[in-house]
């Protein structure tokens, strides 16, 4: 059984990792021909049929209890506007290289939510951890080879660390949720909820782009964005935050930063820096320090059970 869960996690953490680190790259090309509420609007609207979709296949509407409604709306305001408004409009004035490394500070915010409303312990290593990635974000939002204060680039990276706020908070929020429903009844039920709450704030920037300088670049970017990164992508989440805790889901997606920064450097030209090397590297491995305990006890224990089984033989 165990054998079956690992793998099961294990390829949950590769599909997300595969289509987030590409929906890095789709929005920065759909954003090169489309404003951000623009492209926003189209997102949420091709997500949102695509959510629709989806309970007609699988035949799952979600039916939410009364006293779970007020968790769903927060977690719809978390999941939409909050986190996908002020990531998109941070992404028209940022790189997928700094975004995916910001996102990686995601476990230890997590951790530290979760330490606060007592799901876990915060211990020493941990606040070492913390410590670690922290300074890390601080080198990539601060890594843009021109100046920092007032530039665009800085401003763009706020809006993602406060989007990656956003969707921490998310991931911690959900976990009795998902527990409850599961991740595919729950996902619906929160981003059909949170695109309702988003789309009436963009029709206005949706009637005021000029479609006419549009390409299929700019529409395979929003649809990739409305397809893999909301409909698959955040049900791939909330299957991981079924099996495991919030702190570990988001450890589990630390190799995203690095295949991100890859596609982007390969195929975006985007340049390299030292302190966003560095920052980087730090982000990720802070966030596997908190991770380090656990894969100790878990070889501990392997190692005792085999001593067991050759005991009684």
């Amino acid at each position: 059984m165990m054998p079956q869960f690992r793998r099961t996690v294990f390829s949950l953490m590769l599909l997300h990792v595969a289509i987030s680190s590409g929906g890095y790259l789709f929005v920065k090309v759909g954003l090169a021909e489309f404003s951000s509420l623009a492209f926003a609007f189209w997102r949420f609207v091709i997500g949102l049929a695509g959510l629709l979709t989806a309970t007609v296949v699988l035949k799952a509407w979600p039916r939410i209890d009364r006293k779970d409604w007020p968790r769903v709306l927060l977690l719809g305001a978390l999941a939409v506007p909050a986190n996908q408004l002020f990531y998109l409009v941070g992404m028209k004035h940022s790189v997928p290289s700094h975004a995916s490394l910001i996102y990686g500070a995601t476990a230890v915010i997590a951790l530290v939510l979760s330490t606060v409303l007592g799901y876990e312990k915060l211990q020493r290593f941990k606040v070492v951890a913390i410590s670690v990635s922290v300074l890390g974000l601080v080198l990539v939002v601060t890594s843009s080879r021109t100046p920092i204060l007032g530039t665009e680039n800085f401003g763009g990276d706020a809006l993602i660390t406060v989007s990656m706020f956003a969707w921490a908070g998310y991931t911690v929020f959900a976990k009795p949720l998902v527990a409850k429903y599961g991740a595919v009844q729950a996902t619906l039920a929160c981003l059909m909820v949170g695109t309702l709450m988003g789309l009436p704030f963009l029709i206005k920037p949706a009637l005021a782009q000029d479609y006419s300088i549009l390409t299929w670049r700019g529409w395979i970017g929003t649809a990739y964005s409305g397809i893999m990164s909301t409909c698959i992508s955040y049900t791939v989440w909330f299957a991981l935050l079924k099996r495991v805790d919030p702190s570990q889901v988001a450890i589990m997606t630390t190799p995203q930063p690095v295949v991100t920064t890859a596609l982007s450097v390969l195929i975006l030209g985007e340049a390299l820096s030292l302190p966003l090397i560095t920052g980087g590297l730090l982000v990720i491995g802070g966030v596997l320090l908190m991770q380090a305990p656990v894969l100790l006890a878990n070889r501990r224990v392997a190692e005792l059970l085999k001593r067991t089984h050759l005991a009684k033989e």
